[in-house]
């Protein structure tokens, strides 16, 4: 009777630690899933901000290269209304026609521009979508790095 008693309390106490090292490894993988997911939230926001200053430069150039090309559109526009007055000599009418085409011709020049700007954009969507998947593998590693032994052997 007496060692049946002392076998239930050791069975008790047995108990008790596997229950206390169960608890214990619940609240270390539970705190490496925190590490993780934070250095995931943390990677994902530094690959936003580097984005948007990305875009930002972008757009700033965009802006800059329109500007330009508006400031030659103006001056063309400028030299072909000069080059419309009057009569003149035949070499003067000559290249007044030629100034003339040339100024029809810049809607070529705009598509044109506009085509290589539609290309830089896609280019820059597709560098986006590049970072985002090795930013996912990044993680994934990280992740697979840091995975407890316990369900390493359990996934064999």
């Amino acid at each position: 009777m007496e060692e049946k008693k002392v076998l239930i309390d050791r069975v008790g106490e047995k108990h008790s630690e596997y229950v206390e090292e169960m608890k214990s490894q619940e609240d270390f993988f539970f705190d490496q899933i925190e590490n993780i997911q934070k250095a995931m939230e943390e990677k994902e926001a530094e690959f936003d901000e580097l984005l948007q200053e990305e875009r930002a430069k972008f757009e700033k150039l965009l802006l800059e290269e329109r500007a330009k090309f508006e400031k030659l559109l103006q001056e063309e526009r400028a030299k072909a209304r000069h080059c419309d007055g009057g009569s003149g000599t035949t070499e003067n009418r000559r290249l007044r026609k030629e100034q003339a085409q040339h100024f029809r011709n810049c809607h070529v020049v705009v598509e044109e521009f506009k085509a290589e700007r539609d290309e830089l954009i896609k280019a820059h969507e597709k560098k986006k979508v590049e970072l985002q998947k090795e930013l996912d593998a990044a993680l994934t590693a990280l992740m697979e790095k840091h995975r407890p032994d316990t369900f390493q052997a359990s996934s064999s």
